[in-house]
């Protein structure tokens, strides 16, 4: 055997594995060119173009439609009305005591929001669709309007959304802690506040689009979708349009961002679909920017009445929460009241809390629907715990840290079942905290804030934490939840006669680099070169099943599956190589496609090229009974119910008294997302979701009238945060393992879930000597100068 070989071995032992390496991913420089093909940048033959009348109001009679003039624009080759076709869209939530509102492709009789699609166009350009769009006559009749979830609760009137229910309660659910009322009387003090959530858009880059192309030969539907889940978008089509599951493919090409919403399915994109049937040719739809701002992804908007029962040493004995979310007209497919039900759920944070009640109304109004949203509900409890943490320190005259490390729980205390029922898996809170407070320099932070202080400048720190399940088992999705969703992935490995080796994923990602993640776990797990393997995915024709990139369960999920169809893949390449080596196969290691015998490296080699070309041109020479080929499937889903990440962030700003604005000065981030694949990768959507959660906590707001038509509706009124708006960004990671396969845990909405908490109790801190308090999001300047002016003058 060549002395190189032997080198080579020896190297090979005591490389590091790709697991855990900054790798840059593999597609970033062809996006950053321009040259990445998204649904928009494709063109089919014979293609048109879609474009809808939407509601101007936002509740109404539809008395009657006349399409004539628009039908007769030059370029028009299709008008559609919902009177002509409507399909419902299904449900895969059923959950007991949750209204099922009807949500028909095109409205048909009445509209309950500004923006509802009434009419569908197709022309040769979106220029004509549009202007065709503008010469349709309807006759509408208005009808009373809601816009408040507490009034539409309370005192609707006869703004009823949907008459046969007789008020606007989407979903109501409760629950009862035993001791909770007797946790409440041995209280030493109880905060009791009124906590408010605005709601906010989702924007990723790109918006919305669909082509769909029906051929009527084959009787089959290509649909090209920037969605988060191929899969259910073609059972979902299949279902809604009552077609043959198996005749429909849907391709994810490059997405830009789903932030959530893009695993929703809303009235344009099937009615996009039932035009191209009508019409036997390619329809194109892209959302604009004012569609997606008017209809899309609306959601954060809740009310909380929360209760706090503390002991004098800032024990939390027990939470009371009475919740009103503002659902717009309906919740959306798939998700529906999803988003209140995880607020609810995540309200008890990283705390020893054994008492808890909540009380929590879903409400319909006339606004958009309301659908997913990067960190799902989440965002809200976090404020909402983090501000009744913050509160009561300073009511008890306690650091904002010592309350919170006398609250969490210990390593040894988990795993912990939160009062209704979460399974806290594995972590240590208190050490990110910890370290939360050495990066930032806590108490050199706390000094400098004095000091500012006494020269007339107002510094604050603000402290948030969070724990948020995320990939969670079918158990829990098809039990508690009522959804018909499974917690599970798919990878399938297939080898060539070359070495090479391809995974094609049932997940399709929208930017979190699974081209290169993935091939890093795949590497590690079946020992084969990291620029030899290559990850597909976004394809219904050729991946698995799968349920799509939401829940921060990429990694857990699709992580595991390439795991076990690695193991698979490598229990069949090492029995045909110890067959050709004449050993054992457990005495046979793979490392960096090379095969050798652990007890003789010298002389008992193989690569996996040729291991891969006898299981496929050279089948003769496999082990006796063995089926050729190198083509396997696995199907992952964790054994614990749930895989919990979680965080510490440590904000600082700086407030100016005269104009209320908020400098954002510097963010602490210390999180733990189980082990890293790719640190660069991670990071970078940790910094991501974070600038997501800036938005929300200081500038996104989606303002309605009374009338219920919307105010911030373009990027003039609707602002998001600038590369310049960002602060000084630190951030760092613990690797505690989870129970899953891998070890690892969700990453990509964490940082957008304590955001708005961390920076509002830092706006309190600034202003403590006014004595103001924060209530209501977003942080706005005038919002910030209105507490500063009616509070007491400081001293």
């Amino acid at each position: 055997m060549p002395e190189t070989v032997v080198q080579q071995v020896t190297q090979l032992l005591s490389e590091q594995n790709m697991v855990g390496r900054s790798i840059k991913p593999r597609k970033d420089l062809q996006i950053l060119k321009g040259a990445a093909s998204y649904t928009d940048d494709l063109k089919l033959p014979d293609m048109v173009y879609a474009a809808f009348l939407r509601s101007p109001y936002a509740h109404a009679k539809i008395r009657s439609i006349d399409t004539t003039r628009a039908r007769e624009l030059p370029g028009v080759v299709y008008v559609l009305t919902g009177r002509e076709t409507a399909k419902q869209l299904v449900y895969w939530m059923q959950k007991p005591g949750m209204r099922t509102p009807e949500r028909l492709s095109l409205a048909t009789d009445k509209v309950r929001f500004v923006g509802e699609p009434i009419v569908a166009i197709a022309a040769v350009s979106r220029a004509v669709a549009e202007d065709a769009i503008e010469i349709v006559d309807i006759e509408y009749e208005s009808l009373p309007v809601v816009v408040d979830a507490e009034k539409s609760l309370g005192h609707p009137g006869n703004a009823l959304l949907y008459e046969e229910w007789g008020d606007n309660v989407l979903f109501h659910d409760e629950h009862r802690s035993p001791n909770t009322d007797e946790e409440f009387q041995r209280a030493d003090m109880v905060v009791k506040e009124r906590l408010v959530s605005n709601r906010y858009s989702p924007t990723p880059m790109e918006t919305r689009a669909i082509i769909a192309s029906y051929d009527r030969n084959e009787e089959s539907l290509l649909i090209y979708a920037s969605t988060q889940f191929p899969h259910v978008l073609r059972t979902f089509l299949s279902q809604t349009l009552d077609f043959a599951e198996n005749k429909i493919r849907v391709v994810a090409p490059k997405v830009g961002g789903g932030f959530g919403i893009k695993s929703a399915v809303f009235q344009d994109e099937v009615s996009t679909v039932i035009l191209s049937m009508k019409l036997g040719r390619p329809v194109k739809w892209v959302e604009d920017r004012k569609e997606h701002l008017l209809i899309a992804g609306h959601e954060r908007q809740q009310v909380h009445y929360v209760e706090g029962a503390f002991k004098k040493d800032g024990t939390l004995l027990a939470v009371r929460d009475k919740a009103i979310v503002d659902f717009g007209s309906s919740g959306t497919f798939w998700t529906e009241v999803q988003p209140a039900m995880l607020t609810v759920a995540s309200i008890p944070g990283p705390y020893r809390l054994r008492s808890y009640d909540f009380d929590l109304w879903c409400v319909v109004t006339n606004k958009a629907p309301c659908g997913p949203h990067r960190g799902f509900g989440r965002p809200v409890a976090a404020y909402v715990t983090e501000r009744i943490m913050d509160i009561g320190a300073r009511k008890l005259g306690l650091d904002p840290v010592e309350i919170r490390l006398r609250n969490m729980l210990e390593p040894n205390e988990l795993p912990w079942t939160t009062p209704i029922g979460v399974v806290y898996d594995t972590g240590n809170y208190q050490d990110v905290l910890k370290r939360a407070l050495k990066l930032s320099q806590y108490e050199q932070l706390k000094k400098e804030k004095e000091n500012a202080r006494s020269k007339g400048r107002f510094l604050g720190i603000g402290i948030a934490t969070y724990v948020e399940y995320t990939a969670p088992a079918s158990s829990r999705l098809q039990g508690p939840l009522g959804w018909a969703v499974g917690g599970w992935e798919s990878c399938r490995l297939t080898a060539d006669p070359s070495g090479k080796v391809t995974a094609h994923l049932g997940m399709a990602g929208q930017g979190q680099a699974h081209e290169t993640v993935f091939a890093q776990v795949i590497s590690d797990a079946l020992g084969v070169k990291f620029e030899d393997i290559i990850v597909n995915e976004g394809d219904t024709m050729y991946s698995p099943y799968g349920f799509g990139a939401w829940a921060s369960r990429g990694t857990v999920t699709t992580g595991g599956a390439c795991i076990k169809a690695s193991r698979k893949m490598k229990d069949k390449v090492l029995l045909i190589a110890a067959h050709l080596l004449k050993e054992a196969p457990e005495d046979l290691e793979i490392r960096d496609s090379l095969i050798f015998s652990k007890k003789d490296p010298r002389h008992k080699t193989i690569s996996f090229k040729e291991v891969a070309d006898v299981s496929l041109r050279l089948s003769s020479k496999l082990p006796p009974g063995m089926e050729p080929g190198l083509d396997l499937i696995s199907f992952y889903e964790p054994d614990s119910p749930t895989t919990c990440s979680y965080a510490t962030h440590l904000s600082v700003v700086e407030v100016d008294p005269d104009t209320g604005s908020v400098k954002l000065v510097k963010y602490v981030i210390v999180d733990d997302s189980g082990v890293l694949v790719n640190p660069l990768t991670a990071h970078g959507q940790v910094h991501g979701s974070l600038a997501h959660g800036i938005g929300g906590a200081m500038l996104e707001e989606l303002v309605y009238t009374e009338e219920g038509q919307l105010a911030s509706s373009t990027f003039v009124d609707y602002l998001l945060p600038t590369a310049d708006f960002m602060p000084e960004v630190i951030v760092d990671s613990i690797e505690i393992p989870s129970l899953t396969l891998g070890g690892f845990k969700g990453l990509g909405e964490g940082a957008a879930i304590p955001t708005a908490a961390a920076i509002t109790n830092a706006i309190d801190d600034a202003l403590s000597s006014f004595g103001a308090k924060f209530v209501e999001l977003p942080a706005k300047p005038e919002v910030v100068l209105s507490l500063m002016r009616n509070s007491p003058m400081p001293g």
